[in-house]
């Protein structure tokens, strides 16, 4: 998908204009496009060659060179000329990190195989305890049933456990004054994906300062909405994934040499755009154009994080796509005055 529009934007893509001697900090959002592997042939007609065709398509995907016979490999790189730059003074940026955790019962024979594997038993041996744990409940219910009072009251508890009807169950622990221990462990179930909300209060002092928000606030919609996929031309049967933005809070370390600071996003796409003109003031440049802007976005991380890549903060390969080799940037230009368009960690 080529970036049709010459220009898209009428202005530049930064705020405040021409001001950015007066601040040290700055959010910088790089458009980054993901070019999918091209499937070119499956094989000779055959499934299995087909399927063939398909593995190793996947597999070459992540490769740097040629991934062999029919297809092309993936790349993602940023597109040049696409960066917003909007200086800020820096606080109240918010990173959170979440995690997926639930509280999950084992009762008395989730309970009995986990000690038995926490033995070091194997897993077979391990399920056999559980499952004899079940039975010996079984053998304590008949015994109970039967009038035996010497059974001890823990198997009294398990016995009535089985008993069919609630009411019943409830009124034998109730007189046995003992409830029986659901067992419960926290359960780890999956890293939650990270969203990032920005809010932003334009005050353009000129119309001209105005129609550099007017672009940013269209950069940010043109790569938040897909282009379609057509068939011959003649209706739409799909739609690509929208361009991913590389966002950066950047601090000037000296001789307007950027560097990254807080806790680093990996590359993201535009959940939501929504824009406010003019919600506390009527007033408007002499050309018409809005005084006031108010836009807000919230971002989510194409992938949920591991380990590995909070190791790999501060390095470029925290920025890379599925783990795959940074390609060639587009070839439009860049805007002068502005970052390296390099997946590195300071501009």
């Amino acid at each position: 998908m080529a970036i049709k529009p010459a220009e898209p934007y009428p202005g530049k893509l930064e705020y405040p204009i021409n001001k950015e001697d007066q601040y040290n900090t700055k959010l910088v959002f790089q458009a980054v496009r993901v070019k999918p592997p091209k499937l070119t042939a499956l094989g000779s007609g055959n499934s299995s060659d087909s399927v063939r065709g398909l593995t190793e398509g996947a597999r070459g995907a992540r490769n740097s060179g040629n991934s062999g016979s029919g297809v092309s490999n993936l790349k993602f790189f940023d597109i040049g000329g696409e960066r917003a730059d909007i200086y800020i003074p820096v606080g109240g940026f918010q990173v959170n990190d979440g995690f997926d955790y639930a509280q999950t019962s084992l009762g008395s024979m989730g309970a009995g195989a986990s000690a038995a594997l926490n033995r070091g038993d194997d897993l077979a041996s391990s399920v056999m305890a559980g499952v004899a744990e079940a039975g010996q409940s079984f053998l304590d219910a008949f015994n109970v049933i039967k009038g035996n009072k010497d059974i001890g009251r823990a198997a009294t508890l398990k016995a009535s456990t089985l008993i069919p009807n609630e009411q019943l169950r409830n009124a034998a622990q109730i007189t046995n004054r003992a409830t029986m221990n659901p067992n419960i462990r926290t359960n780890f179930n999956g890293v939650a994906v990270r969203e990032f909300n920005f809010s932003f209060k334009f005050i353009p002092c000129s119309p001209q300062e105005s129609l550099s928000v007017k672009s940013l606030i269209k950069f940010f919609r043109f790569h938040s909405y897909p282009e379609e996929i057509a068939s011959f031309g003649a209706f739409s049967v799909g739609f690509e994934y929208p361009n991913m933005f590389k966002i950066r809070l950047l601090s000037n370390s000296g001789n307007k040499h950027f560097k990254n600071i807080g806790t680093p996003i990996k590359l993201c796409y535009l959940k939501s755009v929504s824009v406010t003109y003019n919600a506390t003031s009527p007033v408007l440049h002499k050309d018409g154009s809005p005084t006031e802007i108010d836009m807000n976005m919230t971002f989510v991380e194409y992938k949920a994080q591991t380990r590995k890549d909070i190791e790999a903060e501060g390095s470029d390969s925290f920025y890379h796509f599925e783990n795959g080799p940074v390609s060639n940037a587009s070839p439009r230009s860049t805007p002068s005055g502005g970052v390296s368009d390099g997946f590195g960690g300071g501009d």
